[in-house]
């Protein structure tokens, strides 16, 4: 898939090409629209450098108390 954005808009944004892949990568991720190896793929990273992509704009692995008792129990099952 490709995607056209207007010159203009674009020009406006002030980011380069890779900025708007991991722009629009992360915002899909805070969505839950992916994953985190799904954004990778976007960007062109590994799932673990997309999460340092994560923090680089000041945002968070999606992680919750379900992720961490199923973490947990997991664990404990190994």
């Amino acid at each position: 898939m490709k995607l056209d954005i207007n010159d203009e808009v674009a020009d406006s944004l002030g980011l380069s090409d890779k900025e708007l892949q991991e722009v629009l990568a992360i915002a899909l991720y805070k969505l839950e629209r992916i994953n985190g190896v799904q954004g990778g793929k976007i960007t062109g990273t590994s799932e673990i450098e997309f999460h340092g992509i994560l923090g680089k704009y000041g945002q968070f692995i999606n992680y919750d108390e379900d992720d961490l008792e199923t973490d947990l129990k997991n664990l404990k099952d190994f």
